[in-house]
């Protein structure tokens, strides 16, 4: 049996040997370190906030630890002493202490792990002392044979950030996942918007379209004019830039804007020669009429206010109201320059077209003073370029003899 042992030992003092060799030679290739003497030695541990023990393992079991700031013994059948003696047993007076006592307890699985892979070993212990938590990690390795050295440090801090970290990113994700639940929502509630606006918009367009008809039923011709207005309205739009939504209010509204010349006496509409004072009040009474009508069914868009505005100048020289410059909305303003071209190039029950090159010259001619001049050079260059043009329409054709200038001024819609 002593023999078996005897064998053990050596194998042991074999494995050793090799380590102290490598660690050694791993020794050789660093930078020479200044001896320290004992004294200097002591300062230096006690200037440590790191805690360096030696861990003596005795062939009985027994482990004793020994550092810089305490010392236990703990006998081979677990009773600890906190002075080292065996045979007293006592309670750890501090934090420290129950470390010392745990690494003598964890004392040969140091021991064996390093044996096992030549590496130091890395031991994290968690102690729970007057109701707090601390956190260490222990660093040991082989010194001699059966005695280990270990350096101890207190990571409580670094354990509390790592923790904080990880419960913030805990956090965080709750946190996404509630954002994207509430953007799901926003997405539902989004979809259920555009639906709900999708039919406040198809309502109107219904609306509008059964009034077109009215007008239809009562004045074909109006009906035709107003439809050749939006068409070019919107091509004006288009051709400036706007966005689909406010050419699409623009179409909606030049599909309106004469709505109330179905209150005028026919007799008023067709005169082929100057109009009355009356019957001028009567004709540019139009707009108002209309726009009484159209305000209470203005749902999300101001149609109203468009038909209202398309006889206005940017001079004030128009009707209803005399609005000038930039008080007239964008919308009216194009719908007026469609409105003026669209008048001269159709014939009318009072007289023939007066042509293309005609309505150019007005609109170009009032440039800025009665017409916007934005709308006035998109409406030229869509024609210019050949990128609009105006459908075949039926008209009523008018006698040879062509009325007087008022009564083109009014019905012709080119001069206000």
């Amino acid at each position: 049996m002593s023999i078996i042992k005897q064998s053990r030992r050596s194998d042991v003092s074999a494995r050793l040997d090799t380590l102290r060799d490598r660690i050694g030679r791993g020794l050789g290739s660093v930078s020479t370190v200044l001896p320290l003497s004992e004294a200097e030695q002591g300062v230096l541990l006690r200037a440590m906030t790191d805690q360096v023990l030696r861990i003596k393992l005795e062939q009985d079991g027994s482990v004793s630890v020994t550092g810089n700031r305490s010392r236990v013994h703990m006998s081979a059948n677990g009773v600890v002493n906190p002075d080292g003696q065996p045979g007293k047993e006592g309670k750890p007076e501090d934090p420290m202490r129950a470390v010392y006592e745990e690494i003598a307890r964890q004392g040969e699985k140091l021991l064996a792990g390093f044996l096992q892979t030549g590496e130091v070993q890395i031991l994290e212990l968690q102690l729970d002392y007057d109701g707090q938590t601390t956190y260490y990690e222990v660093r040991a390795a082989v010194c001699v044979n059966r005695e280990v050295l270990a350096v101890v440090r207190d990571v409580t801090a670094r354990r509390e950030a790592e923790n904080a970290i990880a419960e913030s990113r805990d956090e965080l994700t709750r946190l996404n996942e509630l954002l994207e639940y509430e953007a799901s929502l926003r997405a539902e509630e989004e979809v259920i918007l555009k639906k709900s606006f999708g039919r406040l918009e198809r309502l109107l367009e219904n609306t509008v379209e059964a009034i077109a008809l009215i007008v239809q039923k009562k004045d074909s011709h109006t009906a035709q004019h107003q439809e050749r207005v939006s068409n070019l309205a919107c091509a004006i739009g288009r051709e400036m830039g706007l966005d689909n939504r406010q050419v699409d209010v623009i179409g909606l509204a030049a599909l309106l804007h004469d709505l109330g010349m179905m209150f005028i006496p026919p007799d008023t509409l067709e005169k082929p020669g100057e109009l009355s004072e009356a019957q001028l009040s009567t004709v540019r009474n139009h707009a108002e009429a209309e726009f009484q009508i159209l305000k209470t069914i203005d749902l999300f868009c101001p149609v109203a206010d468009i038909v209202h505005q398309h006889h206005e100048r940017l001079d004030g020289s128009g009707y209803p109201t005399g609005l000038k410059g930039d008080d007239i909305l964008l919308e009216a303003r194009i719908i007026a320059v469609a409105d003026v071209v669209e008048a001269m190039v159709s014939d009318r029950p009072h007289r023939r077209a007066l042509g293309m090159e005609a309505a150019m010259t007005e609109i170009a001619s009032g440039k800025g003073t009665l017409y916007d001049a934005n709308a006035v050079d998109a409406c030229i260059r869509l024609f210019s370029l050949g990128k609009f043009k105006f459908d075949d329409v039926k008209t009523d054709l008018a006698p040879e003899t062509a009325p007087t200038e008022n009564g083109t001024a009014l019905l012709g819609s080119n001069v206000p």
